[in-house]
């Protein structure tokens, strides 16, 4: 979340200005809002959930899926995301911006999942003794470990920290929001890739939002790979 999750070697003071502001706005309700609309449609309208189970349950998925989406795209604006190339100051808001906002919707929605963790919302995650089972600990062992990743990236983009632990220390802990993404991947794999071998139970052919959330965790991993790999190449 580099100053929003990106590997730019900028002090604080040059990441002054208000994140809420006009573009932001119309950022987070695009980033937030398909999420949502999307797990209400698959899960209210096409598998007929009940409504009573929105404030949590399903909005739990939209989150979830919105927090991948912001995070994602804080990496690739300026790579993949072609955004407010000409304006440098307007793209850094909006890095930081998609960063910290991502990070806030990954916390809640653990917060989320720790009121609704059990039998009755998630019987594949248990045992007939109550216990979680192997896909229910690895699930949430990535989740944990992905948070805490996560954690370690918002705390090196507070704007003081660049100038106390020095550029290649920042950089480091930026960097580590790619390997939280890498284990987001692993959460949401482990927790539901025996859905996704099943396309013709796809609830109107719309796959689940645990695959959405794969497939675009791994957009930003992929162009890095790509990236490095090119660099590799021209040396």
């Amino acid at each position: 979340m580099s100053c929003g999750l990106q590997e730019t070697e900028l002090s604080g003071d040059e990441f002054e200005g208000r994140l809420i502001q006009t573009f932001t706005v119309r950022w987070l309700i695009l980033l937030l809002g398909v999420p949502v609309t999307y797990a209400i449609v698959r899960y209210h309208v096409f598998s007929g959930i009940d409504w009573s189970h929105f404030p949590l349950f399903i909005a739990n998925k939209g989150v979830s899926l919105s927090a991948v989406f912001f995070i994602a795209t804080s990496y690739l604006i300026g790579k993949t995301v072609r955004a407010y190339e000409s304006d440098s100051e307007k793209q850094l808001i909006l890095i930081k911006f998609c960063g910290l906002i991502g990070f806030s919707l990954a916390s809640i929605h653990a917060l989320m999942s720790l009121l609704l963790i059990s039998p009755a919302y998630y019987p594949k995650f248990f045992l007939d003794s109550g216990k979680m089972n192997l896909t229910g600990e690895s699930t949430m062992v990535f989740g944990i470990l992905s948070m805490w990743c996560l954690a370690v990236t918002a705390i090196t983009s507070l704007p003081f920290m660049y100038d106390a632990v020095g550029a290649e220390r920042w950089q480091r802990g930026q960097r580590m929001g790619y390997l939280s993404l890498s284990l987001a991947a692993g959460h949401v794999l482990v927790m539901g890739y025996s859905g996704w071998l099943t396309p013709g139970h796809w609830h109107a052919g719309l796959p689940p939002v645990s695959l959405v959330a794969f497939a675009a965790a791994m957009v930003p991993l992929l162009v890095k790979i790509f990236a490095n790999a090119t660099r590799a190449r021209t040396i």
